[in-house]
């Protein structure tokens, strides 16, 4: 048994992995918290313990297996002087060995303990578990291009007692991973699962080694939302980072469908000849306050400007959106009246008319309508927005914050299956472009029974109007 003091040296998670001698168990993580590390421990361990013990290892690509060869190499380094067991690693024989090509042949490095046991790193070839038998470690399941025709190949190995490991990040809902993670956690598999995000990572001690001190509270929250912000999508950090598996299927709009619909150069309402359509997504603090004015242009309506902000006061934000609804060609305005935004709405009535202005409480069934609408104005192309616009009104966000919040919300059945549209409220928002766009697009589709809108040449003539200021 390998000194206790290298058995202190994992972090609490890690120590609860290693405790566990379950035949199958699983590490369902984050990235980058140790999960092969602590695994090539385990199995050092096991055939420092098992004589003539061979252990099959598999991850998504070779230079995953490489690494994990190295972390192995690393134990027997250390273990070298306390283990009388172990042998000196043939450095020559991991060296000369190579992998061949994933898809047309199978090979592994290998290495072998002075007992008789064996470590081989084979390649992600399903092909690679075929007539073996020994501890099946299977890494990065989720991510494996044949993860059934892997698992199909890999479990039979073990048959005759032997144990399995399982450990992946997730890869959406489709994977094998998901599937056996899903059956595990609602009893129809007795598999042990350990589900370490980095959250729970962090709580027990990650980032106070990463960053090489004792850190409090605040400076682990701290750490933890920088490494959120650099994902840059919610989808990526959920997935990745949080062990929430994301299923695009799910998504209302996918990525292709916002991009089909996204064109450079489309605002400024300079370019407006045409009537214009205003929806406003009301939020103040966590969540963005958006605006959208589109100009319909042959039934299509096409973006003419689009702002968002954060964390203003209310006259600001007012002193924005008048701005807009003094046009002389803004035809109406559909405005998210729900909580904050009731009187927000109220306001902008008084001012310029509940005919122009119209509040929208946001209801399951209106979010529904509203959601749907969305859907089919993309699908039949009638919304065309900016290709990733910038917005100086709101710093330090992610990349392209309009795709990622008109890609987040998302159709939700609840346990009592009922059905709603919605996304993760996280400090990135709360799917606000998205609500924002579907209220321009009501706007229109409510006052297609209205009065008719004249057009003329330049619906701007006889009017002092600054255009400096928008986007």
């Amino acid at each position: 048994m390998p000194d206790q003091s290298l058995i202190d040296y994992f972090f609490p998670y890690q120590k609860r992995y290693l405790l566990d001698k379950s035949k199958v168990k699983i590490l369902e993580k984050s990235r980058r918290i140790g999960g092969t590390y602590v695994q090539s421990f385990e199995d050092v361990q096991d055939c420092i313990e098992q004589p003539g013990l061979k252990i099959f290892f598999s991850s998504a690509d070779m230079t995953a297996a490489a690494e994990y060869m190295d972390y192995i190499a690393g134990w027997v380094a250390k273990l070298n002087t306390i283990a009388k067991a172990l042998a000196e690693i043939n450095c020559e024989d991991i060296s000369e060995c190579e992998f061949a090509d994933e898809d047309k042949g199978v090979k592994s490095k290998v290495i072998e303990f002075n007992n008789g046991s064996k470590i081989y790193a084979l390649s992600s070839n399903p092909k690679a578990f075929r007539s073996k038998g020994g501890k099946i470690v299977w890494d990065e399941a989720a991510h494996h291009k044949d993860d059934r025709k892997m698992w199909a190949a890999a479990k039979p190995a073990a048959m005759w007692g032997y144990s399995i490991r399982i450990l992946s990040t997730h890869n959406g809902v489709n994977s094998l991973f998901y599937l056996i993670i899903d059956k595990c956690k609602k009893g129809e598999l007795d598999y042990s699962v350990h589900t370490v995000p980095i959250q729970l990572a962090v709580e027990e001690g990650l980032a106070d080694r990463i960053c090489g001190k004792k850190l409090s509270r605040k400076e682990r929250e701290a750490w933890l939302e920088n490494e959120h912000k650099g994902c840059l999508t919610e989808a990526i950090w959920q997935e990745e980072y949080c062990c929430n598996p994301q299923d695009e299927s799910k998504a209302m709009i996918s990525y292709d469908l916002i991009h089909s619909c996204e064109r450079q150069g489309v605002l400024g309402l300079e370019k407006a000849k045409g009537p214009l359509y205003l929806g406003c997504d009301v939020a103040r603090h966590r969540h963005l306050y958006v605006i959208y004015v589109f100009e319909d242009v042959c039934d299509q309506l096409v973006c003419r400007a689009v702002e968002a902000y954060q964390k203003k006061k209310w006259s600001f934000l007012e002193e924005k959106l008048y701005k807009f609804l003094k046009l002389p060609n803004l035809v109406r305005a559909c405005i998210d009246r729900t909580g904050l935004g009731d009187q927000f709405t109220e306001r902008a009535q008084e001012k310029f008319g509940s005919v122009k202005v119209e509040g929208v409480l946001f209801t399951n069934t209106v979010k529904a309508d509203l959601a749907i609408s969305l859907l089919q104005a993309f699908e039949d192309q009638k919304l065309i927005i900016e290709k990733c616009p910038k917005f100086p009104g709101v710093e330090g966000r992610i990349e392209d914050e309009q795709a990622e919040s008109i890609h987040a919300v998302r159709k939700i059945v609840t346990s009592a299956g009922n059905v709603r549209y919605d996304a993760a409220s996280t400090e990135l928002g709360h799917g606000d472009f998205f609500w924002g766009a579907a209220l321009a697009y009501h706007a229109k589709a409510a006052n297609a029974a209205g009065p008719i809108f004249v057009k003329t040449d330049n619906p701007f003539k006889g009017e002092s109007l600054d255009f400096s200021g928008f986007r």
